[in-house]
């Protein structure tokens, strides 16, 4: 399984993403998408949601500080997962969530390489999945 990661700055977009890969050799099991929204009267900042978003991306990446760079921008996006069974549709999924202008993660750090949509081989168990919140 690939795992493909794309952050939206604009949740219509993260909305269209995903109906375009719903229409297009993608199931609803194989896509997650989650927007982080501060709950009434609390800080935009809720605990819960901060670290099932830092879980996600620890669980991911192994390096600390490109898992952190990802968390950030998550809980301040919507987050769309695709996981796919091959390496070509892994691409279309990447190719997608990039022509529907997945961010940059990277682009304000001048030592790391520019990505948008990321694809790692790795599976996400089930209970570390971003589904809604």
């Amino acid at each position: 399984m690939i795992t493909v990661v794309g952050i939206f700055e604009d949740v219509t977009l993260a909305d269209d993403v995903c109906e375009y890969l719903l229409g297009n050799e993608f199931d609803a099991d194989s896509l997650d998408q989650h927007t982080h929204k501060a709950l009434a009267g609390h800080n935009a900042h809720e605990p819960g949601a901060i670290d099932r978003i830092a879980t996600f991306f620890n669980h991911l990446f192994d390096n600390r500080h490109e898992a952190e760079a990802h968390a950030t921008a998550g809980r301040n996006g919507t987050i769309v997962t695709v996981h796919a069974p091959s390496a070509r549709l892994a691409q279309e999924a990447v190719d997608a969530l990039n022509n529907y202008g997945a961010i940059d993660v990277n682009a304000f750090d001048e030592n790391a390489t520019g990505t948008r949509s990321i694809m790692v081989e790795r599976i996400v168990a089930d209970d570390v999945r971003l589904r809604g919140m």
